[in-house]
């Protein structure tokens, strides 16, 4: 992946600017002076009270009120929120990070692509398939996840979502231990891979074995037509639309932590998991510090 290096968001990009900039012909003289202090001066209009910024213009709060109303904000504290943190247009927030950009345009930019990239992924999830694997999961003796790198952080994560729901599993990394492992599998366990790409070779073996031996193979992946995907009885696909670029390698786990997330809310929704259930709740409650 690479990291990109261009120039900053321009000032004309921020949510307010363009706000003020659409607006102006159609404000008042009054609210023409309150826009242009704040096209000048936006970081002191952000430390102001709606009182004091009144005074520096010798106007009345009403007035700013009634600009604010113009820019389609609710309220000066709202306009204060786009002033302070400088957000920026929907159309600069789908452009990638770049290394000069402001953090709060950063933080802004991937949240948006966090957003975007659970959003495909809940368009094209499929949920009958989602319903199987949590019935194999169940009935399942043994189940694995294999991954190198960003998928075995996903594995680790599972292996937890599935202990709350009363649900032993492991998650397994090495190439040796990978083989290993899916040697033993036999039919009604279950091995899930996972990789963004498809395309990790040390997971396709082990799947392939897996799958020898008669045990039901589930793959998450953003690339249906990978090498994976056609080696899986359920392919659980998310958001194909992840920046290829450092700075959001980080969406792929959140994509398929919220595909795992789904599957264990759907084994909690089993009638056949409630004593798991009371008795994680317990637990976790048990754990908690006591507070006098």
């Amino acid at each position: 992946m690479s990291q990109a290096f261009e120039k900053p968001a321009s000032p004309d990009d921020f949510e307010y600017v363009t706000r003020i900039r659409t607006q102006y012909a159609s404000l008042s003289k009054k609210q023409k002076k309150i826009a242009d202090f704040i096209l000048a001066n936006p970081d002191s209009a952000s430390y102001s009270s709606i009182t004091l910024l009144a005074k520096k213009l010798g106007t009345s709060t009403a007035t700013i009120s009634r600009f604010c109303q113009a820019l389609s904000y609710k309220s000066f504290s709202e306009m204060k929120l786009y002033l302070g943190k400088k957000l920026v247009s929907s159309q600069v927030e789908k452009d990638l990070v770049k290394n000069s950009d402001p953090l709060p345009i950063v933080l802004q930019k991937l949240a948006h692509s966090a957003c975007q990239a659970i959003d495909d992924t809940s368009r094209i999830i499929d949920s009958a398939a989602i319903s199987k694997v949590a019935d194999s999961f169940i009935n399942a003796n043994t189940i694995h996840f294999y991954g190198q790198s960003g998928g075995y952080i996903t594995g680790l994560y599972a292996k937890q979502l599935l202990l709350r729901a009363g649900i032993l599993s492991q998650a397994i990394n090495d190439n040796v231990d990978m083989q290993l492992a899916a040697s033993t599998l036999k039919s009604g366990d279950v091995a899930v891979g996972i990789a963004y790409s498809g395309e990790i070779r040390l997971v396709i073996d082990a799947l392939k074995t897996a799958s020898a031996n008669g045990a039901t193979t589930v793959v998450l992946t953003a690339t249906p037509g990978s090498s994976m995907a056609k080696l899986a009885d359920y392919s659980l696909i998310y958001s194909p639309n992840i920046p290829d670029d450092l700075c959001y390698l980080h969406l792929s786990n959140i994509c398929e932590i919220n595909i795992l997330g789904s599957i264990q809310t759907e084994i909690l929704r089993r009638p056949s998991q409630n004593k798991y259930i009371n008795n994680c709740k317990e637990v976790i409650l048990r754990s908690r510090k006591r507070t006098k």
